[in-house]
């Protein structure tokens, strides 16, 4: 059951163009090798080279990024991260 408020996470790839990541409540952090996002299904930390931030738009609860991205980790959900993200 969700809490109210808190919109699922997903992800979504353009190859070249960078991602998008929605359910997003809060940016925790931004670098040029990182991002840290507050989701509905837990923190989400982004690791990589030449991290741009194009878009934060919190009452949408949408973010998107462009660079090179190595990894994802996300904690404090349940379930698998990949299960979570790509529905």
């Amino acid at each position: 059951m969700e809490k109210e408020g808190l919109r699922p996470a997903a992800f979504s790839a353009v190859l070249g163009k960078g991602w998008t990541v929605s359910g997003v409540t809060a940016v925790i952090s931004g670098t040029d090798k990182e991002a840290v996002l507050r989701t509905g299904g837990g923190t989400l930390k982004m690791r990589g080279e030449k991290f741009n931030i194009t878009k934060v738009d919190l009452e949408a609860g949408v973010v998107e990024v462009q660079g090179n991205l190595q990894s994802m980790t996300c904690s404090g959900g349940k379930g698998p991260l990949l299960k979570r993200l790509l529905r």
